[in-house]
């Protein structure tokens, strides 16, 4: 990937369009194009990206463990070296336990770098001590992960951005950082929900909308937050309803750069949460590792499907994109539709080698199913969009030997 790419140069409508068009052919960047399921690698294999098609992103930043000697040690002051054991590891089982529950993929981005040579949870100064080929890795990591929200953005609508660290306290338990301090957690509900943590919160689209009508409080350490789904598996967490902050003096992470920059705070729609691992019951064995995985991919589908997400919408979307996945992809068989712009009837235009039934769905400008139905008869060919808002729209067509996707706009 090119240090250059920017994805901000994205509008709104393109990169709807783009993820449309990434059901039949995958996501296309620049010449790129990225296959979920697939892998893939910055320079010299420092960075890898498993490109997916769930609204769910997980990166590893401290995991690593390439020292190649093109990359000297970072020597920074306040700079931290240990990586996080077994961090990389836990990923690549996480991604297997997600594809397993959800039958599609995750986002998930991996350095592979020694934390000495690069840290990718830090701004780049730090992050690569100024050589060149680390900030370079740096780019890669950081624009992979926006390439996934780009992804997730324009499927779904919103999304759940998971920063994966591991940690060394003494307290067996996970950490959960939201960027809200030990100190505005150790206050009462009434205070956390004040403007000021709701808008330093990296999950703060998520306050403004999800489906129970929480509110900040409820979601850190309610009986339905993201801890407490982690309790309800016998993996203690804070914040959660079980241990709702902190004491003092004990140790907290409350999420770092990564969570800040890709989270919600700053009015994306991709919300963040840093996990840091205990290494008890969770780091140590492949055994742990796993059943740590398996438990994650479950409290991520009851997560999703309590604040984000109707039980049927990621499944709708992820069983219509494994199914596209499987088809054939006949490049000269497509069937047009007219007149677009329209406020009432559509009808079609076939220039298919031949009439066999099809399937129409279409979505709206946030990737959610709006109608399906199909066509059996060549001598019907139309339908009507009156009772749809104006708007933008995407109409994915498929049949047995071709599937196409096309923008239909209903004035």
């Amino acid at each position: 990937m090119s240090r250059s790419f920017n994805s901000g140069i994205y509008h709104r409508y393109a990169v709807l369009q783009l993820f449309l068009l990434s059901l039949i052919f995958g996501t296309q960047t620049f010449g790129q194009t990225y296959i979920p399921g697939d892998t893939y690698f910055g320079d010299e294999n420092y960075i890898e990206y498993k490109a997916g098609n769930l609204p769910i992103i997980i990166s590893a930043a401290h995991g690593g463990g390439l020292e190649p000697s093109t990359i000297p040690d970072r020597n920074c002051t306040g700079c931290v070296y240990v990586k996080d054991a077994f961090t990389e590891e836990l990923i690549r089982n996480m991604y297997d336990a997600i594809v397993d529950v959800f039958d599609c993929y995750p986002h998930v981005i991996i350095n592979r770098l020694h934390r000495k040579k690069l840290d990718a949870n830090r701004d780049i100064d730090e992050a690569a001590d100024g050589n060149p080929i680390a900030e370079n890795a740096w780019e890669e990591f950081q624009n992979f992960i926006e390439l996934a929200k780009d992804s997730v953005e324009a499927s779904y609508g919103k999304g759940l951005y998971i920063d994966l660290h591991g940690h060394g306290h003494d307290i067996q338990r996970l950490e959960l950082g939201y960027r809200i301090t030990k100190s505005a957690l150790q206050e009462d509900d009434e205070m956390i929900n004040m403007p000021a943590n709701v808008n330093l919160a990296s999950i703060k689209n998520l306050v403004v909308d999800n489906l129970m009508g929480l509110n900040l409080a409820d979601l850190l350490r309610g009986q339905y937050s993201f801890g407490q789904m982690y309790e309800q598996k016998n993996y203690p967490a804070v914040p959660s309803f079980n241990d709702p902050y902190p004491e003092n003096p004990d140790p907290y992470f409350r999420g770092g750069y990564n969570t800040e920059r890709h989270g919600s705070r700053n009015d994306g729609a991709i919300d963040a949460i840093q996990i840091e691992c205990n290494r008890e019951g969770v780091r140590n064995t492949n055994a742990e590792r796993q059943a740590f995985a398996e438990a994650t991919a479950m409290v991520l589908k009851d997560y999703l499907e309590t604040h984000y997400f109707s039980i049927s919408s990621p499944a709708t979307i992820c069983d219509l994109i494994s199914s596209t996945n499987n088809e054939s992809r006949s490049t000269n068989n497509f069937v047009n539709v007219f007149p677009n712009p329209t406020s009432g009837n559509m009808s079609f235009l076939y220039t298919a080698d031949h009439f066999n039934p099809f399937q129409v769905v279409i979505y709206n400008e946030l990737g959610i199913e709006i109608r399906n139905f199909w066509f059996d008869s060549e001598d019907v060919n139309t339908f009507n969009i009156e009772s749809l808002p104006a708007g933008v729209y995407h109409l994915l067509v498929r049949s047995s030997h071709f599937v196409n996707v096309q923008r239909i706009i209903k004035y």
